[in-house]
């Protein structure tokens, strides 16, 4: 599957499985035909053709009727269906009886002749491409068929992690498919963020599979439950380093098995060409000390639990990516309520935390790390905390046994394997 260069933490890991409920043993043995390695990073269309690719063939799924992409391994499959290169959704299918989906998402950066602007509307094209997949995905799953519906939860329920999150999540049989389309259309991950100069057009590659929602869960906008503080981080960086987030936001993580936290808020801020020679370091310096700032409101505001406060100070068109992140998520949602009784539970386990006492007096923690990365024309900036605690473990609730019972959330899942984004250009 190709070498990975891992740099946030300095280390290379690739997670085979669910390595988080298996024992070790589970977890070194060798990558099935579910695993794939996703190449997120900007390459220009023709690089994907390259990559040495097996067969695919298209084939009727029994389980939606819809045609689908099969291939010996999801590698394959996810290569064939983003081969063609245009907005849409697939089904893919691989090996015996591997499944899942491929959304992409297009946008269309205009050209300017003002290079900051150009930077500007290039890292919007980006995100508009993110929400453009999301949003196809979403809706590819919401068109299946009842029947298509029934059989896919049932695929999804040979997971135990899964089939625990419906159990606690649904009181009926509707509800469970519903909450079954949720867990798949939010557990993807981004696979590639393709530039296309030829047909002037930037597209984002997601995919989702049973595995990779087993894997992570994103029960609001701003949140990820995660089986380690390390995939959450990483996911989010790459997220982060790739412009698929807004310019500037924040993003609390969580590890229900053990009750870990991270705060996280973060920043992108593009800068064009000089107007004079030798002040590139100069207009470095000015974009990062900008993202630097954003990014660290963006934290405070999410430590004190006050978005309207950071928010306030955004233009219009910051205000208005956050609203399209969190468009399609709604606080009322059984997975939203209980992530909420998650988050206070584990807030309340480290409430005496003097990392935390800092924050809400409006003070990073001297344990607090910024960082800094990006490339010849952006700069994007994460500032991380995480409290140190004791691996205790959030349980959850017992399942609902009346309608009326709050649903209850399972220890959260994790991300699959992803490359980590560009070396951080520095740490502190």
């Amino acid at each position: 599957m190709g070498k990975v260069t891992c740099s946030f933490f300095h280390a290379c890991v690739l997670l085979g499985g669910l390595s988080w409920l298996a024992p070790p043993s589970a977890a070194a043995a060798k990558p099935d035909a579910e695993e794939f390695v996703a190449p997120l990073g900007t390459m220009t269309a023709p690089s994907l053709l390259r990559r040495g690719s097996g067969p695919a063939r298209a084939v009727k799924d029994a389980t939606t009727g819809e045609t689908a992409f099969h291939a010996k391994t999801a590698q394959d499959a996810i290569a064939a269906a983003i081969g063609h290169h245009v907005a849409g959704c697939w089904p893919i299918r691989f090996g015996d009886a591997g499944f899942g989906w491929v959304a992409t998402g297009a946008a269309d950066p205009a050209t300017t002749s003002s290079p900051d602007t150009v930077q500007h509307i290039q890292a919007g094209a980006r995100f508009k491409a993110f929400v453009d997949a999301r949003t196809r995905l979403k809706e590819c799953l919401r068109a299946l068929s009842p029947e298509a519906r029934r059989r896919m939860t049932g695929k999804l329920e040979q997971n135990d992690a899964i089939r625990l999150a419906l159990t606690n999540l649904a009181a009926n049989d509707q509800e469970r498919y519903e909450q079954a389309l949720d867990i798949l259309g939010r557990g993807f991950v981004a696979y590639a963020v393709e530039d296309d100069p030829a047909s002037h057009v930037i597209r984002v590659h997601l995919v989702a599979t049973p595995k990779t929602a087993a894997r992570l869960t994103r029960p609001t906008a701003s949140a990820m439950e995660a089986a380690s503080l390390r995939e959450g981080l990483r996911q989010t960086q790459t997220e982060v380093a790739n412009g698929l987030v807004p310019s500037v936001g924040n993003r609390l993580i969580v590890v229900n098995a053990t009750g870990e936290l991270a705060l996280v808020g973060y920043a992108i801020h593009p800068f064009g060409a000089p107007l004079e020679s030798g002040t590139l370091d100069l207009a470095h310096h000015a974009a990062e000390q900008i993202a630097i700032s954003h990014a660290t409101k963006a934290f405070l505001g999410l430590a004190v639990g006050d978005d309207a406060g950071w928010q306030g100070g955004l233009d219009e068109a910051d205000r208005a990516q956050i609203r399209a992140a969190a468009s399609g998520y709604d606080d009322t949602e059984p997975s939203a309520r209980r992530f909420g009784q998650i988050r206070d539970l584990v807030l309340s386990a480290v409430k005496e935390d003097s990392g935390l006492h800092a924050l809400r007096e409006g003070r990073l923690p001297p344990a607090a790390t910024i960082k800094r990365f990006g490339g010849q024309d952006t700069i994007a900036v994460m500032v991380i905390y995480a409290p140190s605690i004791r691996k205790h473990g959030i349980a959850p609730p017992a399942p609902p046994t009346t309608p009326a019972t709050e649903p209850a959330m399972p220890a959260a899942p994790a991300t699959p394997a992803l490359p980590a984004a560009p070396a951080p250009m520095e740490s502190g």
